[in-house]
């Protein structure tokens, strides 16, 4: 597993705001407690709060809609959270990747591109 940058903390409380960058793309996570600090590199295993994940698309779907559906994405949908489509890199272990980040999903239904959907990741 490669690691991340901190680019950014806002804290609030004990708690903070944390823009992390993987070199591919940059996503904001929750931090409690936090003392991270701009700049410094951190493990890249994120985790979420549970809400939903499944296979991108059927066995028996056309080329072209599970090519379409495969596609890699992350959509801000909150403070927190995220949905998007990521490829399962240790199915035993609830990890996906998306965009360099890996994010612990839990249980994951399939092998392969996972959509999912998180209200918070955090690091």
């Amino acid at each position: 597993m490669d690691t991340l940058v901190v680019k950014k903390v806002e804290h609030f409380g004990d708690s903070a705001e944390v823009t992390l960058a993987s070199g591919k793309g940059e996503l904001v996570a929750f931090c409690y407690p936090c003392e991270l600090t701009e700049g410094q590199v951190v493990p890249n295993i994120l985790h979420g709060m549970a809400e939903e994940a499944r296979a991108a698309y059927l066995s028996d779907w056309p080329e072209d809609v599970k090519a379409a559906r495969a596609t890699e994405r992350l959509e801000r949908t909150g403070p927190f959270g995220y949905r998007g489509c990521g490829m399962v890199i240790d199915q035993s272990a609830g990890l996906i990747e998306v965009f360099g980040f890996v994010l612990d999903l839990g249980d994951l239904p399939c092998t392969g591109p996972v959509e999912f959907e998180r209200s918070r990741i955090d690091i």
